[in-house]
């Protein structure tokens, strides 16, 4: 469409004044003439019209001269050839446009690939993350279970510590009985003195064969103490190790899913109670340590 009421009047008016000037009528001097006013394409159409409406007045020879005839026709070859300018030039900015449009539809092609790709990896990613976490899970299970286990083996062996004491506390009182009746015999009756004296002798024999059984006896629970310390440090260890191993998949997957989050919550809180285990194993050796030496100061 035209600008400003720019019509084929017009145009022709102003291809007419560029040809009284002696100047070829191109579509840029013909623009120029109406004021930079119009569209190109407006006026390359216009023009197009107005030599098709000049060809058919060429054939009539009694209104034209030789002379203008030709000169019109020259005129109309160059507008033919501008107009043949304009559109090679349009083609060729066409189809720089379509290479263009082809280069980034491969460029684009080749980036949803690699993106397919890339998250075909990240998927992968995330299902060994969640098989190694089910391991890892699995094995806190299993180290919980054998803390509990361990703290009703103590929870066990209490009573029997507690009833060895009792037991010797019976056989220290004993003792302490056995020498005041000696001496009770000593002073009264001094014509049985070898006779009590062999009586007391078999009673001290007696008494350290007890005691002897009474080392030996804390001597077995000593050595189950141990047992129990080495298997205390056996599963620290291994508590250590699985802390090593999930600060490594916190590292590697720290985004995973939600899952993953309540798994580490679910570890802090086994950690917590194996902590707590241990500090009580600790106690009860203290305890036991404590006892033992009291017993040795006795005897």
């Amino acid at each position: 469409m035209a600008r400003g009421g720019i019509n084929k009047f017009n145009v022709q008016q102003a291809r007419d004044t560029v040809l009284a000037k002696g100047q070829n009528p191109s579509i840029d001097a013909i623009r120029i003439e109406l004021g930079n006013t119009g569209s190109k394409s407006t006026i390359h159409r216009y023009l197009k019209e107005i030599e098709e409406e000049e060809g058919c007045q060429l054939n009539d020879e009694a209104l034209l001269s030789n002379t203008l005839t030709e000169m019109v026709s020259r005129l109309a070859s160059r507008l033919h050839e501008e107009a043949a300018t304009i559109v090679s030039e349009y083609e060729i900015e066409h189809k720089k446009q379509q290479d263009d449009w082809q280069e980034r539809h491969r460029l684009q092609s080749q980036e949803l690939k690699e993106a397919l790709s890339k998250n075909s990896d990240l998927d992968t990613q995330l299902v060994t993350c969640k098989e190694q976490h089910t391991i890892a899970a699995n094995d806190m299970q299993a180290l919980s279970g054998r803390a509990q286990r361990l703290e009703q083996e103590v929870k066990d062996f209490m009573p029997l510590i507690a009833e060895k004491d009792r037991h010797i506390q019976s056989i220290e009182e004993k003792h302490q009985h056995s020498r005041e009746s000696l001496e009770h015999y000593r002073q009264s009756v001094k014509d049985q003195k070898d006779q009590d004296q062999r009586r007391h002798e078999q009673q001290v024999q007696q008494l350290q064969a007890e005691q002897r059984q009474l080392n030996q006896t804390i001597s077995v629970k000593q050595t189950d103490i141990t047992t129990l310390s080495q298997d205390n440090a056996r599963l620290l260890s291994a508590i250590h190790t699985f802390r090593k191993q999930h600060a490594e998949l916190e590292k590697k997957y720290l985004n995973a899913d939600e899952k993953t989050k309540t798994a580490e919550n679910m570890t802090v809180v086994l950690e917590m109670q194996v902590t707590s285990q241990k500090e009580k194993l600790n106690d009860h050796q203290s305890e036991n340590n404590q006892l033992l030496s009291c017993q040795f100061l006795s005897f």
